[in-house]
This record gives C-alpha cells, sequence and structure tokens, in this order.
C-alpha cells in the first residue's frame, strides 16, 4: 500500500465525471453532487444506493473533493481526490494533473480495497480525455485452502475515459448531452478490458443547480481478456454550486 500511496500523497482526482463541465469559478467555491443509483448485472442480481461528493475549489488552479457511497450489496466506500490544472488556453481549455485515493469495504466477505490512482486530463469544447495509472491493494481476503487471511496487490492497472459534449463545456448552457466510454466511473475502477459506455445529460435549474443523469452498460470483459459479467446502470442526482 505504501508504494501506492508515497508518490502520489503529495500531488492530490476523479472529480465526479459529472462535474468536469463546471467552468472554474472564484466566486462560487463549493460543489455538492448527490445520486441515487441503480445496478443489474446478469450475474449478480441488482444493487441500488446513493453517492455524496463535496469538491472545493480552493484556487483557481486546484480543486479539492471528499466522497462517499452506499450501497445495497452492503458495500461502502469513501474517496480522497484532487485536481491540479497545470494549464489554461485564452479559451479556456485546462490540461490538468488528477490524483485519487479510494477505499472500499465488502463486510459481507470480509474484504476491504484501496486504490491510489494519477491521471492526466485534457479538458476541452466538446471533449474530455482522461489517462492515468492506479495501484491496488486488497486486504483481508481468504486465499488459502487452510482458511488464512491474505493481502493482493495488483499494480499498474491503466484508467483512461473519453467524453464528447453535444454543445461546448466552456461556455455554459441551460442543457447539454454527452457520451462516455471508461473502464471506471466515481467509486468503481475496473481493469482496463472491462468498460462502461454511457449516456449523459445535464440541466441547469437557477441558482447555480444542475440536474443529472448517466444511463449506460457495462458489457462482458473485451477481449476475452477477464471473466466478467453483462449488466447496466443508471444515475439520477443534482449539482449544487455555492
Amino acid at each position: 500500500m505504501k508504494k501506492a500511496l508515497i508518490p502520489l500523497l503529495l500531488l492530490f482526482l476523479s472529480v465526479p465525471a459529472a462535474n468536469s463541465q463546471e467552468p472554474i469559478s472564484k466566486s462560487h467555491p463549493l460543489t455538492l453532487t448527490g445520486y441515487g443509483f441503480y445496478d443489474f448485472h446478469y450475474a449478480t442480481g441488482d444493487n441500488g444506493g446513493g453517492v455524496l461528493v463535496l469538491d472545493w475549489q480552493a484556487s483557481p488552479s486546484f480543486k479539492l473533493g471528499i466522497g462517499a457511497e452506499y450501497a445495497s450489496s452492503n458495500r461502502i466506500a469513501a474517496r480522497l481526490t484532487g485536481q491540479a490544472t497545470l494549464l489554461t488556453t485564452p479559451i479556456g481549455q485546462r490540461l490538468t494533473l488528477e490524483n485519487s485515493y479510494l477505499w472500499r469495504h465488502f463486510p459481507s466477505l470480509n474484504l476491504q480495497e484501496f486504490t491510489g490512482a494519477l491521471q492526466v486530463g485534457w479538458h476541452a469544447r466538446h471533449l474530455n480525455l482522461h489517462l492515468g495509472l492506479c495501484n491496488r491493494y486488497i486486504a483481508e481476503l481468504i486465499q488459502r485452502s487452510n482458511g488464512g487471511q491474505g493481502t493482493v496487490f495488483e499494480p499498474m492497472n491503466v484508467m483512461f475515459a473519453i467524453e464528447g459534449w453535444w454543445y461546448n463545456q466552456l461556455v455554459p448552457r441551460q442543457w447539454n448531452i454527452g457520451l462516455r466510454w471508461s473502464n471506471y466511473n466515481d467509486f468503481v475502477i475496473e481493469r482496463v478490458a472491462n468498460w462502461f459506455f454511457s449516456a449523459k445529460a445535464l440541466y441547469q435549474l437557477p441558482e447555480y443547480t444542475h440536474l443529472y443523469a448517466e444511463i449506460g452498460i457495462h458489457p462482458v470483459g473485451s477481449l476475452n481478456l477477464t471473466a466478467s459479467y453483462d449488466g447496466w446502470f443508471l444515475h439520477l442526482g443534482a449539482i449544487r454550486t455555492f
């Protein structure tokens, strides 16, 4: 675990994907994102829950976030994230360095999971691109025939996300729709051959509030590289900037 955390600790991501459309604003430094979710997997059944994320724009070039998730499958998760803007173009495009630490706990399996991730992101008019690496450390996993406890360390999993949006993200709009292809979302990081495909929508209400929706599929691991499952998911919620 130390190998995963020490190189990343000072850089402080994955601001929630839904928030990446918001332009940086000095006068509104706090953003609260909340949504309920529903997942259905053909192998494991259905699963619902909720997510809350609070982001603080500490400066025009640095954002810090904390978040928590509860799932009805008896899973809880927490995340600490940060995003530093390395470059801003005259029209508002941004190059970012994102760092995140994710903890997930599965009480019924006596299993905990720790993940540290580092990504580079490019936020343009109609496109967001993210590419990075993460290390995963799984603790208290029963893996030996005598019932003894053990650990698993998974180094250097690739993370990627490609988002395309109908309207220019750098100009405020009442609504926008987009498509996303990735191997992770706010609280789940899959191996690089396990993909999410989704459609997203934002609708702006008065007082710096957006309604947020995302619906997508999670198909079987691609290229026969993983043993996975088919499924789909739905996220519904709101984003409020203070």
